[in-house]
């Protein structure tokens, strides 16, 4: 369900490739779209909004658990335990830091972001 909801909501890209005449990115209409009609932008906080509510969910899960946000974000996206996995552990070649990731571990991440984010809806 969380999946589902964040895909609808969230546009694929911001800006197309091409500039406006003041020199600017220009945006999608997508993205565009998503800023005219988001519930946010109204005020309109009503409990019955769930768009907001995973909005807000997100972006408790990322204040205080930036990795399980990044891995549900990952996992919302369809990519695989095993393909997240492997993301973990490049980017964590990449910064130079010692962890390693084990299946096992991201599976551990990911139940332990779903939880906190049901319980934050």
């Amino acid at each position: 369900m969380f999946a589902a909801k964040w895909n609808e909501e969230t546009p694929g890209r911001i800006h197309k490739s091409t500039l406006a005449e003041d020199g600017t990115p220009t945006w999608t209409g997508e993205f565009y779209s998503w800023v005219a009609k988001g519930p946010w932008w109204r005020g309109d906080d009503s409990p019955a909004s769930s768009s907001l509510r995973l909005t807000r969910a997100m972006r408790s899960l990322r204040k205080v658990a930036p990795r399980e946000y990044d891995v549900m974000r990952r996992a919302f996206t369809g990519e695989s335990v095993e393909q997240i996995c492997e993301w973990l552990n490049d980017r964590a070649i990449r910064g130079g830091h010692p962890e390693r990731y084990s299946l096992k571990d991201t599976v551990v991440l990911l139940a332990s972001g779903a939880d906190k984010l049901a319980a934050w809806w």
